[in-house]
This record gives C-alpha cells, sequence and structure tokens, in this order.
C-alpha cells in the first residue's frame, strides 16, 4: 500500500532531479555565451600580462587565429596544443571576442605525396614540421608529422607563428617545456605584426665593407616587419656619403666636411638604433665620433664584428687557412673607452656546430670547435631565455672592464670546454675536425667559459673626452645608453639559396637545423628599443609537471581500473547516504 508519505517521497525525488537537469543545460547554455576561467596556478599561466592586453585592445576588426596543431599525437605534443589553445581563449577574451579561433589538422586523410607538399608549403611560410614519435603506451612506436604553428589573419595580412623551438642541447622534454613558456610571447608578437604601425626608425651603418647584401636579407626582412630600416654611409672619405646631401654641400663648398658631418650626425640621432654589421674596414675617427655623440645622446647601438679575418668559404681552395686580425684598432679602442676589450682572437668549443667532411669515401657531418653552440645554461638574462642554442662561426672573445654606473651582462657564455687562439692563427680544417672527437684532444679544451656577446647599460662615457674631434657643437662627455657586442659578424647571416631566395637566420643547411640566431638577435633589439615591454613576457616561466613514464607502464593497469571503479564506487555510495538519509526522514 502506498502511503502519502510515499507518494510525497517519490514527487520531491522528481522534482529535484528536474531542477538538477535543467541547472545542467542552463550552465551549459550560458557557458556557450560567456568565458570565464580561475587562474588557480601558482605561475599565472593563464593569466596574460599587462602588455598582451594592449595590444589585444588595438585590435579593430575580425582576427582569424588558426592553430594546425591537431590530430594523433604523443601526450607531450597534446598539452603543448592545449595550452596554445587555452592561451588563444585568452586572447579572445582580452579582445572582447574579436578574435576567431580555428583548430585543424592539415594533414588529415591525406596520402605521401599530398603530406609532402603540404610540409614543404608550411616550411616555406615559417612554420617547420617537427617528426613526432610516440611509443609512450610501450606497445608500439608511431612516428607522425606534425606542424606546431599558426597563422594570425587581419586586414588582409598573414603572421606565421612557430611554437615549437628546437634546442639541440636539451632533450625534448624541455625543448616542449621551453616552447609552451614561449607561447604568450610568440602570439602577442605577432599581434604586434598585426596592430601596430612602424614607428622605431634603424639606421644600419655602411661605406666600410658592411655585410648588407643577400647575406642578411632573412633578418632585414624579420626587422622590417616592425621597424623602418634604412642604411646610412658613414664614410666620410667616400663620395657615395655626401651625395644625399650634395644641394647643401655646393651652397657652401668652403665648409664641405663640416657640412657633410652634421647632415650625417641629423641623420643619425633621428634614428633609435644603429647596427654596425661586420665591417670589413676601420671606422675613421669621424665616424665613431659621429656614433659616440649618437650613444652620449641616448641611441643605441648593436656592434656585430668580425675582429679576425677568416671565412669557412675560405676552406674551398686550400684546407689550411690563415687567421689575419682585421685592423679593427680605431673600433677596438673606442669600445675598450665604454667598457668592453674585443680580443682579436678565435674561440674554439667542444659545445659546437657540425660541418661536413669526406670520411671513408663519404661525407659525414663532423663537429667542428671553430662553430661553438652557445646555450642558456651559463645566463639568465631575459634576452636569451627559451630560445635555444645560438650558433656562431669564427666568433672572437670578449673581456669585461669595470666602468663606474655601467651595468654590464654576460649574453653569449660558452660552455667550460674551450680553447682561445691569438691571432694569426692556422685553422686547419680537416685536423681539427678530426682531432674534435678525440678524447685527448678535448683534454686540452681547458680554458673555462668565455664571452663573446655582452649587454651594456648605463652611464657611458666619451672616449673623445681628451682627443681632438670634429666642431659640430653640443659636445656631450657622456651619457645614458645601451649597447649590444657581439664578437661574431656571421652570427646574423643566412645562406642563400642557388635558385634564390634566403634561408632562415640561423638555419644550418647540412644539419637542416634552425638555430635560435634570429630570436636572440630580434630580442637584442626589442630590449634595446621596443615600447610595447614585449621582451619582458619572457621573463614569465612555467613549470611543466609531467609523468614519471617508467611509473606510467608499470602501474598502466592500475590507474586504469581505478579511474574506472574510483568514480562508480562514489556513486554508490553517495546514492546509499542519500537513501539512508531519506529513509530516516520520511519514516518517522
Amino acid at each position: 500500500m502506498v502511503t502519502k508519505k510515499h507518494r510525497l517521497y517519490k514527487t520531491q525525488s522528481w522534482l529535484e532531479l528536474l531542477m538538477l537537469l535543467v541547472g545542467i543545460v542552463v550552465i551549459n547554455a550560458l557557458s556557450s555565451f560567456y568565458y570565464k576561467r580561475f587562474d588557480l596556478t601558482q605561475e599565472k599561466r593563464y593569466t596574460l600580462s599587462e602588455t598582451s592586453r594592449k595590444l589585444t585592445s588595438r585590435v579593430e576588426e575580425k582576427l582569424y587565429f588558426k592553430l594546425y596543431l591537431d590530430g594523433e599525437m604523443s601526450a607531450k605534443f597534446k598539452q603543448l596544443r592545449n595550452e596554445i589553445r587555452d592561451m588563444a581563449y585568452e586572447f579572445r577574451e582580452a579582445s572582447g571576442d574579436k578574435i576567431e579561433i580555428e583548430v585543424t589538422d592539415p594533414l588529415k586523410d591525406k596520402d605521401k605525396k599530398e603530406v609532402a607538399g603540404i610540409l614543404e608549403s608550411f616550411a616555406e611560410r615559417g612554420m617547420e614540421p617537427v617528426r613526432d614519435v610516440d611509443s609512450e603506451d610501450g606497445d608500439e612506436t608511431r612516428i607522425k608529422y606534425l606542424i606546431p604553428g599558426a597563422e594570425f589573419i587581419y586586414k588582409g595580412k598573414t603572421i606565421a607563428i612557430r611554437f615549437f623551438q628546437y634546442d639541440v642541447s636539451v632533450d625534448l622534454e624541455k625543448n616542449i617545456k621551453g616552447s609552451i613558456d614561449n607561447i604568450e610571447y610568440e602570439m602577442a608578437n605577432a599581434l604586434r605584426q598585426c596592430v601596430t604601425e612602424k614607428a622605431k626608425k634603424i639606421i644600419v651603418a655602411d661605406g666600410n665593407g658592411e655585410m648588407l647584401d643577400a647575406r642578411v636579407g632573412s633578418f632585414a626582412a624579420e626587422l622590417s616587419r616592425y621597424y623602418n630600416v634604412e642604411p646610412l654611409n658613414l664614410n666620410v672619405s667616400d663620395p657615395e656619403s655626401a651625395r644625399p646631401f650634395e644641394t647643401q654641400i655646393k651652397a657652401a663648398k668652403d665648409s664641405t666636411e663640416l657640412i657633410l658631418l652634421r647632415s650625417l650626425q641629423h641623420r643619425l640621432n633621428a634614428a633609435d638604433l644603429l647596427m654596425v654589421v661586420k665591417p670589413e674596414k676601420d671606422y675613421s675617427p669621424a665616424e665613431l665620433f659621429l656614433i659616440d655623440q649618437f650613444i652620449m645622446k641616448g641611441g643605441k647601438v648593436i656592434w656585430l664584428l668580425d675582429p679576425v679575418h677568416v671565412e669557412i668559404d675560405s676552406f674551398q681552395r686550400a684546407p689550411t687557412v690563415m687567421a689575419m686580425n682585421k685592423g679593427l684598432e680605431n673600433i677596438i679602442t673606442s669600445l675598450f673607452g665604454y667598457g668592453v676589450g674585443v680580443n682579436t682572437d678565435l674561440l674554439q668549443d667542444l659545445t659546437c656546430n657540425r660541418i661536413p667532411l669526406p670520411m671513408g669515401g663519404r661525407m659525414e657531418l663532423i663537429p667542428f670547435p671553430y662553430f661553438p653552440l652557445f646555450t642558456s645554461k651559463y645566463t639568465k638574462h631575459v634576452i636569451n631565455k627559451n630560445i635555444g642554442a645560438v650558433w656562431t662561426q669564427f666568433p672572437g672573445t670578449l673581456k669585461i672592464k669595470d666602468r663606474q654606473g655601467l651595468k654590464t651582462t654576460p649574453l653569449l657564455v660558452s660552455s667550460g670546454y674551450t680553447k682561445v687562439a691569438n691571432a694569426p692563427a692556422t685553422v686547419e680544417l680537416i685536423t681539427v675536425a678530426m682531432m674534435s672527437t678525440d678524447r685527448n684532444y678535448a683534454k686540452t679544451m681547458k680554458s673555462g667559459p668565455q664571452v663573446s656577446g655582452v649587454l651594456m647599460e648605463g652611464k657611458f662615457k666619451s672616449p673623445f673626452q681628451y682627443q681632438k674631434k670634429p666642431d659640430l657643437g653640443n659636445y656631450l662627455p657622456d651619457g645614458q645608453s645601451v649597447m649590444v657586442v657581439i664578437s661574431d659578424g656571421d652570427i646574423i647571416r643566412n645562406f642563400v639559396s642557388s635558385k634564390g631566395g634566403n634561408f632562415p637566420t640561423g638555419y644550418d643547411r647540412y644539419s637542416q637545423i634552425t638555430f635560435a640566431n634570429q630570436k636572440f638577435l630580434q630580442n637584442c633589439v626589442d630590449y634595446l628599443i621596443d615600447d610595447n615591454g614585449l621582451i619582458e613576457i619572457r621573463a614569465r616561466e612555467t613549470q611543466l609537471r609531467l609523468l614519471d613514464q617508467v611509473k606510467v607502464k608499470e602501474g598502466k593497469s592500475y590507474w586504469q581500473w581505478f579511474n574506472i571503479l574510483l568514480p562508480l564506487c562514489f556513486i554508490v555510495l553517495l546514492g546509499l547516504v542519500n537513501f539512508v538519509i531519506r529513509r530516516k526522514k520520511y519514516t518517522r
């Protein structure tokens, strides 16, 4: 017999169940219109920086974000994909839903021939594919190509983003972690290209054999995305230097040199940054005075120097090359006055790139100590953060000098297994490469960590205080500025294709690895003159909490049953508790 209490009990149960279902439906409906996530991570991984928020606020119309990392992949790359997608949602939220997100796998259902063409197309657009080797289940190994990249499409512009940076000096897990740390930076950097007008101006010094041709075309194109870049011939003894100012010079022929110097100074002072890229000839005192006063007025300078002359191409003509002092004495003297000694030597390091050499009738890639790889192991500055190894070719070393009011930070620091040879020095290509694989040779590499790149910031003193100088008026004996000095001009160099076009800066055509040269140099420029504060995003670091794969394999079955049975047991327990409570309530 059904009592009144039993009927009331059933009615209330159905009402509570109905209310619960209605609540779930309402919450799901609201979630499709409103996005809100609470960042409970210790490092605030999902909280956008103020820089990113300012950039997103400048989005005026629809911006499309297409992520190409999707489909079947290993757990490590899944975590990278999920982090990219979550960060994209944060950017969308900050933009007021002006960013539309699409995640797609461009390789899905494609045959081998189609896949090869697609991979080549993405590589040409700056999104290099990676091989994903998945052996985490322990039963089989799957190898698949992935495209860890994306594109921002805005106002007719398409900006490619490369999320995975491969550092040969660390394992895959650390590469994934570094890539995850860099997600916000990569997206903010691409967004900057979409919304920022070219405001800052960069002058590249010319007139003394500087490397301004196709060999730096890749980095020049990258800089031109953010800044106005133009050359300026500073060589006052070169007739081409005076050509842009012919009208002013003809009007006052008696003061030709003075007018030329003032005209060059005016052009130079209108810039925010000066880049000196591998000059083959020394600068005259007049040229260095123009640069000096530019620095004293707050202008920033990046020096990329080769104090010793030796090129890898020289070994095509002879197996032995004599590395000679290039004779940049005036430049070296000025830099010494600013606070850094440029040594005329060559650095060898066991942590190095490889070159192809004939071995036993075939070509093999052999370690070449004159091509050091610089990692961030010995320096923690924001410029180096999460960028991977930087490849140099025949670099020299620098000596930091103490200067009051000047802060000097090493940027490129070698490993401890080094050797330094003073110029003139004999470089035997095959002998050195063969010896680099010999254990006894490694014992001779004991010069310790060496510095090949420095950042100087603070108060600089002019080395022209007690020297004869041009009378240009308003001479400044000191001033606040920032300067980067790197003892390798080829750090900016790219290979030029025989078919036309340039390979990326830092790309090694033999190992087919793209080193972090472009990222490093871009960070240097951004640190010196970027007002967006984009470089500060690199200072943020997240902790990648990875599973122990050995323990995962050992306890695989246990955790599978645990995850199946625990929720069921929990539901049954809740049901029993609810049943007991209701029975006591309605049987009184």
